[in-house]
């Protein structure tokens, strides 16, 4: 009898001991999980102006797609501009010397940041490439228009 009682006490205490380990692997895990890249954020907003220096459709650097970089007062800036295709339904074309206006944010990405543009204004033509989340907008198909994560 009292070996029996001894192995349930042990099986008992062999449980707790497995069951406190694996709560305390999973904290541990939780605080030393890599902190994502900060989201869109209307609030941090800013506006860049400056002149084309040179524009690319499609991107083989991340973040993929269409890139501009613009020469402001304050220094050359890669501005990522959400869906070529987007821009392509909407006819907007960018050339070098051509003075824009981008309303957009500065994220962290990867292990540095990138400018993501919003909204993009050359002359009287204005065009919003992104939604108010932050996410790129898609172009109007037969079934309407389409913003993938949020409406502007």
């Amino acid at each position: 009898m009292t070996r029996l009682l001894q192995g349930r006490v042990g099986i008992i205490w062999l449980a707790g001991v497995l069951l406190l380990s694996t709560i305390a692997s999973a904290q541990q895990k939780a605080q030393t999980a890599p902190q994502r890249n900060q989201a869109y954020d209307l609030s941090r907003e800013t506006v860049l102006e400056g002149n084309v220096l040179q524009y690319m459709p499609a991107s083989s650097v991340a973040p993929l797609g269409p890139h501009v970089t613009i020469q402001t007062g304050s220094g050359v800036i890669d501005v990522h501009l959400g869906s070529a295709r987007l821009l392509e339904a909407n006819h907007f074309s960018l050339a070098s010397g051509d003075g824009v206006r981008i309303v957009g944010e500065n994220v962290a990405y990867g292990t540095g940041s990138q400018f993501l543009a919003r909204v993009i204004q050359k002359g009287n033509q204005v065009l919003a490439v992104r939604s108010t989340r932050g996410l790129p907008l898609a172009p109007s198909g037969k079934f309407g228009p389409r913003a993938e994560g949020g409406a502007l």
